[in-house]
Order: structure tokens, then C-alpha cells, then sequence
């Protein structure tokens, strides 16, 4: 009977920390610094082209791994899950006069604004117990292309949470959470892009 009683405790101990990682890790993004108005020039502007996720400043030994064979397998995926979030974001605010395309580091966009995301850091919180998303340090910026202007200078901490809280408490891999976290740098992205600025500030 003790034996099973310690069994029945230890699941509703795991039962206990699971529902409180079901309630911790709802956060999607948090602006840390962005300007005090709203840009006009970027809420009006109807084409944008967005350049690939810059992880140049991440040691990956940072984040346990041991190889860069390994790290650009995980990192690469990034890419398409990034460009794929756009239409689906774009949907769902109902600004279907935005156009936004992705573009490569070497080119040149001569109009429209363009839209830059550095991940300068990445806070590891996952573990099989708690769920708890990683957060990603972003620095966004906004370029007017016709004569290189800043329009928007911003950090904001954005999480790896896939709206789905059972993936994260069930082992989601780290390149699947590097995903789920573009997909909510897109998210950011797509507020700038259709206010001027990230309202609400968090969410």
C-alpha cells in the first residue's frame, strides 16, 4: 500500500508541475525598448522585404552544442519556417494590402522598407519538468530602402512558446522551439508592420 501511495504522490507531483508550466508559459513577446510614437511611415507603407534571422552574434557552445554540423542542421530549418508565417499572420490581422517578401542578405531592396531581426542572445528555460519556453533577445530594425532612414529601432525578448503548452511539457527539440520562436518574431514583425509600433507592448 506505501508503495503505491509514493507512485500516487509522485504523479500528482508531476501533475502539479505540469499544469504550473501550462500557466507560466503563455508569454509570446515582451518589448524591452521601442521608440515612444507610432510610424506613421511604417503603418502607411504597403511593401516590405525581410531579411533572414541574424544569429551571427550566438556561440552555440552556448546552447550544448558540441559541433557546428549540428547547430547549422538545427538553425537551417529557421528559414522556411520564418518565410511560411508571414501569409498565415498576415490573414489573420486582415492587412491583406501588405506584401511581404523575403529576401537575401546580398540584395538590395531599392523601395518599399526593410525589416531586420538580430537574435543578439538566447535564454535556454526548457527543461522536461517546467516547459518553461527559451527567450530570444531580438534587435528589430525598420529601413526606409530609398535613402537608408531608420524608421524603427526596438529590443524585444521574444519567447519559443508554440501556443500549444502540451508540446512544450511533452519534449519539444530545441530546432522545434527555434521555429515556434520565428514564427513569434514574425508575429512581432507583422504588429510593427501593420502599427507603426509593437502594440500591445506585451502579450
Amino acid at each position: 500500500m506505501t508503495r503505491y501511495f509514493k507512485i500516487i504522490s509522485v504523479l500528482i507531483g508531476i501533475f502539479v508541475l505540469f499544469c504550473a508550466s501550462l500557466a507560466n508559459a503563455g508569454a509570446y513577446y515582451k518589448t524591452v525598448e521601442q521608440p515612444p510614437t507610432v510610424s506613421a511611415q511604417i503603418k502607411g507603407a504597403t511593401e516590405f522585404s525581410v531579411l533572414p534571422i541574424d544569429y551571427s552574434a550566438i556561440d552555440p557552445k552556448d546552447l550544448g552544442y558540441t559541433n557546428d554540423a549540428d547547430w547549422n542542421a538545427d538553425k537551417n530549418q529557421v528559414p522556411q519556417a520564418f518565410a511560411d508565417s508571414f501569409p498565415v499572420l498576415i490573414k489573420e490581422t486582415n492587412v491583406s494590402n501588405k506584401k511581404v517578401s523575403m529576401v537575401k542578405i546580398i540584395d538590395k531592396p531599392t523601395k518599399g522598407i526593410i525589416a531586420e531581426v538580430a537574435v543578439t542572445k538566447i535564454n535556454l528555460n526548457w527543461n522536461y519538468w517546467t516547459g518553461r519556453p527559451d527567450e530570444y533577445v531580438c534587435k528589430i530594425t525598420f529601413t526606409n530602402a530609398a535613402d537608408g532612414q531608420k524608421l524603427y529601432s526596438g529590443v524585444v525578448e521574444v519567447s519559443s512558446f508554440s501556443g500549444n503548452p502540451f508540446t512544450h511539457a511533452w519534449g519539444m527539440s530545441f530546432s522545434g522551439r527555434m521555429q515556434s520562436a520565428a514564427y513569434n518574431i514574425a508575429w512581432v514583425l507583422t504588429k510593427i508592420m501593420t502599427d507603426g509600433k509593437v502594440d500591445p507592448p506585451e502579450y
